[in-house]
């Protein structure tokens, strides 16, 4: 999987396709409980790693392209860069999301997050 790091790889696909489908189904229930603040802020836990997850492929596909397909290097540059966006996102909306629902953000990231590794763990061993 190295080599194979962009949209077209069908794991990664489905990566973004169930945090996306996270992120619209807790953002109904946080809607439901916590009313449109809690649906906004549901979405805006889960984009962050939708995002994120985005800037994760568009970087390692650079860097791999630039390395000829081989070494750990760019996956590990793609990845501080996934964490600093993730950093600066979370620190943005904090700040500026007066109405933020706190579970509902955390709860959504936490989860699309986690979404993130477990496909990496089950579709990374085929």
């Amino acid at each position: 999987m190295l080599n194979d790091i962009s949209l077209q790889n069908p794991t990664l696909a489905r990566m973004l396709y169930l945090q996306l489908g996270i992120t619209v189904g807790f953002a109904v229930i946080a809607g439901i409980i916590s009313g449109e603040h809690g649906a906004i802020s549901a979405t805006l836990g889960g984009l962050t790693n939708v995002f994120a997850s985005l800037i994760f492929v568009f970087v390692a596909n650079i860097g791999l392209r630039s390395a000829s397909g081989s070494g750990l290097w760019p996956l590990l540059r793609a990845e501080i860069v996934k964490l600093a966006f993730i950093a600066v996102e979370l620190g943005v909306v904090l700040k500026f999301y007066d109405a933020l629902v706190a579970p509902a953000l955390f709860v959504t990231f936490l989860v699309t997050l986690l979404a993130w590794r477990a496909i990496l763990l089950t579709e990374g061993g085929k």
